[in-house]
């Protein structure tokens, strides 16, 4: 046996072992100090030593031979202490001596190319320290039975001195590594809260990531609503492979396990983890390391780190990759807290905004092109659109839109339940589809319609209480990106537009009514004023400015009682309205032109806002009064026009029985007959005309047809008033045109006419003047007769009225009944024609009426 270095001073080589192994403290320093003493100690051919973590796996391997360090291989380092001398030394906390490695199973038979393949004898001892194991010492001899006892001792010596020097080595450099890790993280929280712009601040996150702990790739995966959503990431290939991850927040999958337990977890391998999913186009994870982000207790996400080897990270790593975290979820949180102020505030004045548009106008087309413009530019959709249930139908009606396709589809509609925009009016729920074509509902219709193409809809009903007023709809948001909060901020626009359209639809009826009220205000035929409870007038009719002559200046302001001589009634009657709300009666009001006007007054107390005003709806007593004038003079008329001839048929009787009563008496018998037949007949005619304007006017006078001659009807007519006539020395002329054809009418109602017309004339025109009738055919086959006088005429502002029943011209000397021409006017109209008057002052006058030159029964 070889002598070794220690069997002349052993105690000289203890203190030589325990000085190298003492000296300094760095790691690696001391790792190849450790085994090239002990390759150099025991005479080795070859030695290696191992390092392992707290489980037992390899950390490092180097090897020593011919006089050189070499890094050996890990994989087979982890074989060595699973299957191999290596592992069994670590697990029995024992050195081992092989005299012959051929006859021992614990060594592995397929050793290190090149290196290992002579090993015969083999000295192999644990490094332990009180706290862990730290690694393996190995030395080999190409020689069998090489070492003896004392060789193992010297290694077991050498393996614990370097496992103590190791050990403390590998305190200090954790506390120099901690003081880092302190000094690194006080630095990257610096770094993380410098900004609040939460996109930065995940940049931040990876960048310094590197920093505390090496990777391949790394993940943040924030937390939205019930799923871990990935919002950054490093070291990764394929993004597009990346960027749509999520994971359930409940569930069985690691990423769910880490959000649960809030504690950091390592996989050696999750390759081997139940539920992995690998992306494709990016690199096989094997070493991994989830740690929870939770600020202020509440989880916001979760941090991943990701190695391509195996048994990458320790529970040591995973503490660091924690504490990086806590740092990293407060500068999130914080910056989260931001964003979500932001938004609120950008909500804030999003919902002011459009408050302030939708108020800004109550006609409600302003108010929808308003609201649509707001949403849409806010939300960045392609289209917005508002559909109002029709009131009659319920069908949903697109009243308004912006953006693409917006024209054609402003008047689709859709029957109730009908799409989506449908079914959200029928049952008032809000709804978010991302892809409309997986969805029941969708209804392609109006996509076929319009040409346009729908990718995702977010749908709210317009909605007052229960009653739904329509739907708000907005197509296609980018990237489908609307969340929750986006609803929610969509049903808040949505409820502010409905007690817009509301408002508006309110203001459009009470605009209607007051419409109708300004309408009938000013169209009354009666005139009315507005006045304050005082009297004093705010607003007066057209029909008042009219009768009265007024302009609207010269009254409003006024006080009421300053266009009355009845001042104490309108006092009275204000008293009355204000403890009845309503009074009325009769009152003089003084026109401009100073004449007093009678009217039947009734005063009213309306409301008009918060506002209390008295309506004066005023009837013209006038014609009233006239037509009460006129009637009680035709009764004195009528009274005196019966009784003359009464007076001369007494008479006559009185005279024809004295004759016969007196035979001396000699008195003309046949003239007296003679005057009682013709004073009878002139009542009978009276007593007609009074009955025959009453069933013409009523429509139940029979006309008996015939066909006359207009020659002769002219004749018979004029005939029967001549005496009258030559009485007065009053040229009578007739004028007919040749060839006249016959007039299909009533002979007797026809007389009556031209007599009434002929009569009026020779009592209007003075002696010496002259009455003239004539008639002639005119191209619309029609017969025109004419009956004019040199009378001296009918003033304009009468022509129009002295055909109605009772109306006679002022200022004339001679009586009438004023129903004549009254008479006339009814039996020319039955007969199908017109009549009127041509007339100027000091010229006379001309009356004419039409007739159809031949007329059908059935036509009349």
């Amino acid at each position: 046996m070889q002598e070794r270095i220690y069997t002349d001073d052993w105690p000289g080589w203890l203190a030589n072992v325990i000085r190298e192994l003492t000296t300094g403290l760095d790691l690696n320093s001391i790792v190849r100090r450790a085994l090239a003493l002990a390759v150099q100690s025991v005479g080795a051919d070859l030695g290696s030593l191992i390092l392992v973590d707290e489980r037992g796996h390899a950390l490092s391997v180097v090897l020593f031979f011919e006089g050189k360090f070499h890094r050996g291989s890990l994989e087979l380092a982890n074989r060595v202490l699973q299957e191999g001398l290596g592992g069994w030394v670590l697990r029995h906390r024992e050195a081992v001596q092989i005299a012959d490695v051929e006859e021992d199973t614990r060594w592995l038979k397929e050793p290190e190319p090149g290196l290992t393949a002579f090993a015969r004898s083999v000295l192999c001892a644990p490094m332990v320290s009180p706290r862990r194991p730290i690694g393996v010492l190995t030395c080999i001899h190409s020689q069998p039975g090489f070492w003896g006892k004392t060789d193992l001792q010297a290694l077991r010596f050498i393996a614990d001195q370097a496992a103590i020097a190791l050990e403390n080595a590998w305190l200090f450099s954790l506390e120099e590594q901690r003081r880092h890790l302190a000094d690194t993280l006080r630095e990257i929280a610096r770094t993380l809260t410098s900004t609040l712009e939460l996109d930065e601040v995940l940049r931040l996150i990876l960048e310094h990531l590197s920093r505390v702990v090496p990777h391949d790739s790394a993940s943040i995966f924030l937390l939205e609503g019930n799923r871990l959503v990935i919002r950054a990431w490093r070291g990764f290939g394929n993004v597009e492979g990346i960027r749509d991850l999520s994971f359930p927040v409940k569930g069985d999958h690691i990423m769910s396990r880490v959000l649960a337990c809030r504690e950091p977890l390592v996989c050696a391998d999750v390759q081997q983890e139940k539920g992995w999913l690998n992306v494709p186009g990016v690199h096989l994870i094997h070493g991994w390391i989830g740690a929870p982000l939770v600020a202020r207790g509440q989880p916001v996400g979760v941090l991943t780190v990701d190695s391509t080897r195996s048994h990458a990270y320790t529970s040591e790593d995973a503490r660091v990759v924690a504490a990086f975290a806590d740092h990293a979820a407060v500068a999130i949180a914080n910056a989260q807290l931001l964003r979500q102020l932001q938004r609120r505030l950008s909500e804030l004045s999003f919902l002011y905004q459009t408050g302030q548009d939708l108020t800004a106008s109550l006609e409600l087309d302003d108010v929808l092109r308003s609201l649509l413009k707001t949403v849409q530019s806010h939300f960045h959709v392609d289209a917005v659109s508002v559909a109002l249930v029709d009131e009659e139908t319920r069908d949903l009606v697109f009243r308004f839109a912006t953006g693409a396709a917006a024209n054609e589809i402003i008047g689709v509609r859709l029957k109730p339940g009908q799409g989506i925009a449908g079914w959200v009016a029928q049952t008032g729920v809000p709804l978010m589809v991302p892809v409309v074509q997986q969805d029941a509902r969708w209804y392609p219709g109006v996509d076929e319609q319009t040409g346009f193409h729908t990718r995702s809809v977010v749908a709210v009903p317009i909605r007052i209480g229960t009653e739904i007023l329509g739907v708000l709809e907005m197509i296609n948001p980018p990237n489908g990106e609307l969340g929750e909060e986006d609803l929610k901020l969509l049903m808040s626009v949505a409820a502010l537009a409905a007690s817009a359209i509301q408002n508006a639809r309110h203001f459009r009826r009470a605009r209607e009514a007051e419409e109708r009220y300004t309408r009938l205000f000013e169209n009354s035929a009666d005139p009315i004023l507005i006045t304050t409870l005082e009297g004093s007038i705010t607003e007066a009719n057209q029909t008042f400015l009219r009768t009265m002559g007024y302009s609207r200046e010269d009254v409003i302001g006024q006080s009421l009682s300053a266009l009355t001589p009845q001042t104490d009634r309108v006092a009275t009657w204000l008293q009355q309205i204000a403890q009845e709300g309503r009074s009325g009666g009769n009152l003089e009001i003084v026109s401009s032109s100073g004449t007093a006007v009678p009217f039947e007054v009734r005063a009213t107390c309306i409301q008009v806002g918060a506002a209390s005003y008295i309506q004066w709806v005023l009837h013209d007593l006038s014609e009233r009064i006239r037509l009460e004038r006129a009637r009680e003079d035709l009764v004195h008329m009528i009274i005196h026009d019966l009784r003359n001839p009464l007076s001369s048929i007494m008479s006559s009787l009185d005279l024809i029985r004295a004759t016969v009563t007196d035979p001396s008496l000699n008195l003309p018998l046949d003239q007296l007959f003679d005057v009682a037949r013709r004073s009878g007949e002139r009542l009978f005619l009276l007593i007609d005309s009074i009955l025959d304007l009453a069933r013409l006017e009523a429509g139940e006078t029979e006309l008996r047809w015939e066909l006359i001659s207009v020659a002769e009807l002219v004749r018979e007519t004029t005939n029967q008033v001549r005496p009258l006539a030559l009485g007065r020395e009053i040229l009578l002329e007739t004028h007919l045109a040749p060839d006249l054809p016959p007039v299909l009418g009533d002979r007797e109602l026809l007389q009556r006419v031209l007599v009434n017309l002929l009569d009026n004339a020779l009592k209007y025109t003075p002696p010496g003047g002259k009455v003239t009738v004539t008639a002639e055919w005119l191209p619309s086959e029609t017969l025109l007769f004419a009956v004019s006088d040199t009378g001296p005429g009918i003033p304009p502002e009468h022509q129009a009225r002295i055909f109605d029943r009772f109306v006679r011209v002022p200022g004339q000397r001679t009586g009438g009944t004023g129903i004549g021409l009254a008479f006339c006017k009814l039996a020319v109209e039955a007969h199908g024609g017109k009549i009127w008057v041509e007339s100027k002052m000091g010229e006379g006058a001309t009356f004419k009426f039409t007739l159809p030159a031949t007329l059908s029964r059935r036509d009349m």
